[in-house]
């Protein structure tokens, strides 16, 4: 058994019943924290917005019809989540992210006195809408990945309550896999990276294909039809997800960990992300942007490769790509550092259910609300 496994018990009181807002895909973050409240003795009520807004058209008619179709299909979604409303055995309301969640809905819990968190994984609050900017006031506390949120004093003069968590793994889905035959051949590569296009990340990679003549490169991801020919032509055109993620980071020499730069209303971007975890979590080795923040988690250089520019990215590829063995070595104490750590969501899940009881235990009139 794993470490991620010991101690799944939950320090909090009794056990709670969860509406869960988020989606349920495999391989999502939002489904790998509503796995780690089950696996803390927790139940989780889920409503999924992608089953009434579908993320994946892509064509053209679609993408018009899903437009012309958005606002009546965002109230349905609403409207699914007001019916639970009087459901007296929910504990409290979780939001992950908050797409197409309306202020009004948000409101009408309020109003009944249920507690309702946000956890939020994102750069910007502003990058996916008017709306999550509009609820923020409306929650009772505000959980973020990013630590720069934390001195952002516009964003805390918004909140009750604003706490840093961290990202994860999900085991059940970010685990080393063990392909052969046209499967290994259809995902080996010398570098890979998968994430939503950015001009930032699209920079990156084509500095990488300028330095690097004739290196393996493949992209997967949201997006990158709108990038350059050189880099869009490594585009995989489409996504990974689930299972097909843990098969890239295994089978690709290289796995490259891309940040996200400042998006809306921020100054600075990523400093870590999911990649961060989920790479090393499924025995790929992991070339990462070099940020302080990555040191709290791995070792530069030992646990994770690093680079600090596209000139030192390029070298580190070209070095780590002739040296199998400490590509190989690297990645396995990374491996290691992922369960050892304990790098799944469920400090993140623990972190909401241990501020739940603190609102509990505090009388209304006594709140008062402090930065974590």
């Amino acid at each position: 058994m794993s470490p991620v496994r010991h101690s799944l018990a939950s320090s909090v009181s009794r056990n709670y019943l969860i509406l869960f807002l988020g989606a349920d895909w495999w391989g999502s973050d939002a489904r790998a924290l509503a796995v780690g409240f089950r696996q803390l003795g927790h139940a989780v009520i889920e409503i999924n917005y992608e089953d009434f807004i579908p993320s994946q058209w892509s064509s053209l008619p679609l993408r018009i019809l899903r437009r012309a179709l958005g606002p009546l299909l965002a109230r349905e979604y609403n409207r699914t989540i007001l019916r639970h409303l009087n459901n007296r055995a929910i504990d409290f309301l979780l939001v992950f992210k908050g797409k197409f969640l309306q202020p009004g809905t948000v409101k009408r819990f309020s109003a009944s006195g249920l507690p309702a968190y946000f956890f939020y994984p994102d750069v910007s609050f502003l990058d996916h809408g008017r709306d999550i900017w509009d609820c923020l006031p409306l929650y009772d506390c505000v959980f973020t990945t990013k630590s720069f949120h934390q001195a952002d004093a516009a964003l805390r003069g918004r909140l009750k309550d604003l706490r840093l968590v961290s990202h994860g793994f999900d085991p059940d889905v970010h685990r080393t896999i063990h392909l052969s035959g046209k499967t290994q051949a259809a995902y080996e590569c010398d570098v890979s990276f998968v994430g939503c296009w950015s001009p930032k990340k699209e920079q990156t990679l084509r500095a990488l294909l300028e330095r690097c003549a004739g290196i393996d490169l493949r992209v997967w991801g949201p997006g990158w039809a709108r990038a350059g020919a050189l880099v869009r032509k490594r585009w995989q055109g489409r996504g990974a997800y689930g299972d097909e993620l843990a098969a890239i980071y295994c089978l690709s020499r290289i796995n490259l960990a891309l940040l996200s730069e400042a998006g809306g209303g921020t100054s600075i971007g990523d400093q870590v992300t999911a990649r961060t975890w989920q790479i090393p979590a499924a025995g790929g080795f992991m070339l990462h942007e070099h940020t302080a923040e990555l040191e709290h988690y791995f070792a530069p250089g030992s646990e994770s490769g690093v680079f600090n520019s596209p000139d030192d990215l390029a070298e580190k590829a070209r070095w780590f790509l002739h040296h199998a063995d400490e590509r190989l070595k690297v990645a396995t104490a990374g491996h290691r550092r992922c369960l050892a750590g304990g790098y799944t969501y469920l400090p993140a899940a623990r972190e909401i259910l241990t501020v739940h009881e603190e609102r509990l235990k505090t009388p209304v009139r006594e709140r008062c609300w402090t930065y974590g």
